[in-house]
C-alpha cells in the first residue's frame, strides 16, 4: 500500500507543475485577450492543448492508482480524500499538502477561466454590435426606386 501512495503523491506532484504550468498560460491568454493579439492567442490556445493532452495522462494515471489502492482496501469509488482516511503520520500530512495544493491551482484556473471567458463574450459583443452598426442590420433597408435610407449616411456622416 506504502508503495501505491508514494506513486499517488508522485502523480499529484506531476499534476501541480502541469497545472501550474497551465494557469501561467491562462494568465498570458488574459494579457493576450486584453490586447487582441490574435496571432498571439492562437499559439497560446496550441499550447493550452498540448498541456490538457499531457493532464489527460496524469489523470488516468492518477486514476488508475487510486484504483488499485482501492482494490487493496476493498472499496470501490473512492477519491484522494476518503485515501486520506485510511493514512496516518507523514504519509497523510504528504498526501494532503499534495491534494490541497491541487485544489487550491484548480480553484485559481477556474476563476481565470471565468473571467477570460467573459472577455471574450465583451469582445464577441463589441463585434457584434460593430457587425450590426456597419450593416445597419435593424433599419428597414430599400434598393432601387424606394426611398434612399438616410440614417446610414448620417451614421457615417457622424463619424467622419
Amino acid at each position: 500500500m506504502k508503495e501505491l501512495v508514494d506513486v499517488l503523491i508522485k502523480v499529484l506532484d506531476e499534476e501541480i507543475v502541469v497545472y501550474k504550468k497551465l494557469l501561467k498560460n491562462l494568465d498570458e491568454k488574459t494579457d493576450v485577450l486584453v490586447n487582441g493579439d490574435i496571432k498571439k492567442l492562437d499559439e497560446i490556445t496550441k499550447e493550452e492543448q498540448s498541456i490538457t493532452e499531457t493532464l489527460v495522462k496524469l489523470e488516468n494515471l492518477r486514476e488508475k492508482v487510486i484504483f488499485n489502492i482501492a482494490h487493496k482496501k476493498d472499496k470501490s469509488g473512492i477519491d484522494v480524500s476518503q485515501i486520506l482516511e485510511f493514512l496516518e503520520g507523514q504519509e497523510k500530512e504528504v498526501l494532503e499538502e499534495k491534494r490541497n495544493k491541487l485544489v487550491n491551482i484548480l480553484e485559481k484556473i477556474k476563476e481565470k477561466n471565468m473571467l477570460n471567458s467573459r472577455l471574450i463574450k465583451d469582445s464577441l459583443d463589441y463585434i457584434n454590435l460593430n457587425i450590426d452598426l456597419f450593416t445597419n442590420r435593424d433599419s428597414n433597408l430599400t434598393y432601387g426606386k424606394g426611398k434612399k435610407n438616410e440614417q446610414t449616411a448620417s451614421f457615417f456622416n457622424k463619424q467622419a
